[in-house]
Order: C-alpha cells, then sequence, then structure tokens
C-alpha cells in the first residue's frame, strides 16, 4: 500500500524560511503543484483531503491578495484625489508602507512556517522587549502631592522655629543639678559652664563645663546625663585618698591612687587613708604628680588589695635603709622590705592578714623578707 505524499518522512530535506529570496518563486510553484494535483486525481474522480485543504488554502491567498492589491489601488486613487485637490498634482505624495498590510503578511508567514514545522519567528515590537530590561517600558513618574509636600515643609518650619525659641537667652527652661559624692557646687558648676540667669540647660556650654570639670585636681570623672521631664544632671565623681605623705615645707598632702595631690594640710586633716612615716616628698601644688619612686611603688601595691585589707592598715612606715613596715589595726607590723620585694609577697602579705583576723595571732612582728615568713612571738 502506497502512503500519500504527506505522510512520506522528508528526511535529509532542505527546508527553506519563509520571506526569503524566492518566496514569490515558491507560493508559483506551490500554486503549480496544487493544480496538477488536482488534475490527478484518484481513480474513481475524487480528490484527497490534503489536496482539498491545500486547493482551499491557496485560492484564500488568492483571494487576500486580490483584495490587498484592491485596497492598495483604492488608497491610491484617494491620495492622488487628496493632493489635486490642495493643488499637489504635480508632487504627488510619496507611498508609504502600510503598517496593518506588513502585520498582516507577517502574521500569515508566521502561521504558513508554523504549519510547516519552521522554527517560530518573533512577533513585531515584542522583539525589542526580549532583549533586556533596559528596554523595558518606563514606569509613569508620580506626582508629588500638593498636600504632602506643604506638610513637609510646615514640618520643617515648626521645628526650626523650636530650636530657635528654645535656644533664647531670655527663656527660662530646665534644671540643672549635681550628681554624686562630690565637692564641686552647684554654683561652681554654673561658672565652668556659664550659664547665665535665667538658666536655660539648651543655652549652657557643655563642652566647656565637661573640659572645666576634668581639669579640676578634685574630680576624677564627670559626665552629663537628662533627667525627666527637663532636668540636667551633672554626676560627677571625686578622687579618694589613698596616702598621707609629709612634704618639704612641714605641710603634709594628701595623695590618691594614681598620685595626684588632691589636698594639703598642715596636719593629717581625717583617718581614711594610712600615713606614710619616715620619709617626706618634693614640695608641690595642688593637682601636680609626686615622681617619688617610693611613694609611687607603695601606691601600687595598696592598688592589687582588697578594700576591707587597705582599711585595716593604719600606718606605713620606711626606714633610712628603704624597707617598708606596714601596721594593721592590731598593732603588729609586717616587714616586706623595698618595694620590688613587697610586689613579689604581694599573696603571702593577704594570707599573713587572712590569719592574723582569724586565729588572733599574737605576735611581736611579722618578716616577710625571707624565703618563708618569720613570725616574732
Amino acid at each position: 500500500m502506497n502512503r500519500p505524499k504527506w505522510l512520506r518522512p522528508r528526511i535529509a530535506q532542505k527546508r527553506r524560511r519563509p520571506g526569503g529570496r524566492g518566496a514569490d518563486n515558491r507560493r508559483e510553484e506551490e500554486l503549480h503543484q496544487a493544480e496538477r494535483e488536482s488534475a490527478a486525481t484518484e481513480p474513481h474522480g475524487r480528490r484527497s483531503f490534503r489536496q482539498e485543504m491545500r486547493a482551499a488554502r491557496l485560492r484564500q491567498e488568492e483571494a487576500r491578495k486580490k483584495a490587498e492589491e484592491e485596497a492598495l489601488a483604492r488608497r491610491k486613487v484617494r491620495l492622488e484625489a487628496q493632493a489635486y485637490i490642495n493643488g499637489q498634482a504635480d508632487s504627488p505624495e510619496p507611498e508609504t508602507a502600510d503598517p496593518v498590510r506588513e502585520a498582516r503578511r507577517a502574521r500569515m508567514e508566521r502561521q504558513r512556517s508554523r504549519r510547516l514545522g519552521r522554527k517560530r519567528t518573533p512577533e513585531p515590537g515584542k522583539e525589542i522587549l526580549a532583549k533586556g530590561p533596559k528596554n523595558r517600558r518606563r514606569k509613569p513618574k508620580r506626582r508629588l502631592n500638593r498636600a504632602k509636600v506643604a506638610l513637609l515643609v510646615a514640618s520643617a518650619a515648626l521645628l526650626i522655629a523650636s530650636y530657635v525659641l528654645l535656644h533664647q537667652p531670655w527663656l527660662a527652661f530646665g534644671q540643672l543639678q549635681v550628681a554624686g559624692d562630690t565637692a564641686v557646687t552647684l554654683d561652681e558648676v554654673k561658672e565652668m559652664g556659664d550659664a547665665a540667669e535665667p538658666l536655660n540647660i539648651f543655652n549652657l556650654n557643655r563642652k566647656k563645663l565637661l573640659s572645666s570639670l576634668h581639669s579640676d585636681y578634685r574630680v576624677e570623672k564627670a559626665d552629663l546625663t537628662l533627667g525627666w521631664p527637663n532636668i540636667l544632671k551633672v554626676v560627677i565623681t571625686d578622687r579618694k585618698p589613698a596616702l598621707y605623705v609629709a612634704m618639704e615645707g612641714g605641710q603634709y598632702a594628701k595623695v590618691d591612687p594614681s598620685g595626684h595631690i588632691i589636698g594639703l594640710a598642715d596636719g593629717i586633716t581625717g583617718g581614711d587613708a594610712p600615713f606614710v612615716s619616715g620619709w617626706h616628698i618634693d614640695q608641690a601644688d595642688l593637682g601636680g604628680v609626686t615622681e617619688d619612686d617610693e611613694i609611687q611603688g607603695i601606691l601600687k601595691f595598696l592598688d592589687q588589695l582588697d578594700v576591707d585589707l587597705k582599711q585595716r592598715i593604719v600606718e606605713i612606715h620606711v626606714d633610712e635603709n628603704r624597707s617598708i613596715r606596714i601596721y594593721l589595726h592590731n598593732g603588729i607590723p609586717v616587714i616586706l622590705g623595698s618595694y620590688e620585694n613587697a610586689q613579689a609577697k604581694l599573696k603571702t602579705f593577704k594570707a599573713i592578714c587572712q590569719e592574723l583576723e582569724t586565729k588572733k595571732i599574737k605576735a611581736q612582728y611579722i618578716d616577710l623578707t625571707y624565703e618563708k615568713p618569720y613570725i616574732k612571738l
């Protein structure tokens, strides 16, 4: 049984792209092929279904071409009549391509190519959108709402006016407080910050205030915090004494743990720190730092002790050989030797002081200059 031509496999046949150089010739060949197939009918005088469909398709294409030619002729006559009416009969308007006709022709070519199994060509106008994000359709720009713009401008103007009003010198606003265990008074703080009357905390020179407080010999730390509702707190931490030591000239200096001289007096004014006997330092002013090695060594040793143990020390004696002897509140002296040896005997000193406190040992003195502690009973 012979297969019809439309069922025969097309192997190694060259496919032609639609719209090539011989597109019109191929249409004519298909028309002649359809005529030949219509002439060669089957033995009973009937044509196959494929022949009928091809003949109908060719008739439709011929009718479409004829309709396009008639429409083109009518358009040409209309353009010539319009040119004659406008007085441009000698220079007729040049022909322009009809976009509708071109689009219809491209669509017919795509349909024909799809039926023949050829690669689909993109539609005109969609190829540009498929190239990339650069050629995407731009979104319309949003227009600013006049009401929103007016609201923003009014808010900005209100903020500026509030700032200017709050910084006026005649406006009394806020309170100033001094917090912390300090000897600095409120009047001194106002003077350091150039605070005039009436008081306005927004006009207070905070940078100058902090700089003045940090340069004060009595102050160790200073900071500013805001309190509810309109309070500016000045938090001050004063320097605490660590030693009392004699100076040249007969005065006594109160020295903090960093070596700053925070007080000068003719005698020992308080018992909040131990007294250094048998030693004196050079003359210095308030706020100065002593550079005496012996005092600096003792301060470094005391800084490593607990608060309770430091409070139990009553006196620190330095003899002519620079040997340090510490007297506790129970009256028992502990010999440490030089301040370098005191750093090495720090753990032993802590253990001995704990034993003396818990076991109530009675001794004449305890010597830590040896390898092992020596207790003189």
